[in-house]
């Protein structure tokens, strides 16, 4: 029991816009339903959830079942979900007001159809440049997650890397949590399995 962490852990959910329906279809039918049934069985695993706006609009659209569910893991304070650009634009490459614009939809989007108030920001590609804490911050962010990537660029090394950074642009401050994504390597090894019960994968979690 003393080797026991604090596991934060994000799952982003995304289509492109303009994507073909039958896509938006096929991955719902095979990634995003049967992940959501899963997270249902285990209530006290915790979660962090990301949509981009387009998906979320379509998910209302075409499938209103799946977002009820959502808003009853959110309603339990199992899953927290994040904002960020509505259309997943790369923030620093769009003027300041559309940055604030983007955000707000999205916000404004979870506010109205999950009853929460989005603190975390997605950052589309993790793309960062030095101005942003100011834009989010004046859109109600609090946190995001950046590759550690950035962060060892910055000097940090590996071992500095735990809990979570302050950076400010023109005295307005955001959290910054450094993260790893899963390696690619392991999405394309489990692409062609069927899902796995998550009780036989949580000795897993628990023992790393």
């Amino acid at each position: 029991m003393g080797n026991k962490v604090n596991f934060l852990m994000v799952i982003h959910f995304h289509q492109p816009i303009g994507n073909f329906n039958f896509v938006f279809d096929k991955v719902c039918q095979n990634s995003y339903q049967p992940f959501i049934e899963t997270v249902k069985e285990f209530p006290d695993i915790k979660l962090t959830f990301h949509f981009t706006g387009c998906l979320l609009e379509w998910l209302q659209i075409n499938k209103p079942k799946l977002l009820d569910e959502i808003r009853l893991f959110v309603k339990r304070g199992q899953i927290e979900i994040m904002t960020g650009g509505f259309y997943e634009p790369i923030l620093p490459l769009i003027p300041r007001d559309d940055r604030l614009g983007q955000i707000k939809m999205l916000s404004d989007f979870v506010r109205k159809h999950f009853n929460y108030e989005p603190k975390g920001a997605w950052i589309a590609e993790r793309v960062w440049e030095p101005n942003l804490p100011s834009v989010l911050s004046d859109a109600g962010v609090k946190y995001l997650i950046l590759d550690d990537t950035h962060l060892k660029y910055a000097g940090l090394s590996h071992d500095d890397l735990h809990g979570y950074y302050i950076t400010e642009d023109n005295a307005k401050t955001v959290a910054v949590f450094p993260t790893k994504p899963i390696d690619k390597g392991f999405f394309a090894r489990k692409a062609s399995l069927t899902y796995i019960t998550a009780s036989s994968k949580l000795p897993v979690m628990t023992s790393r």
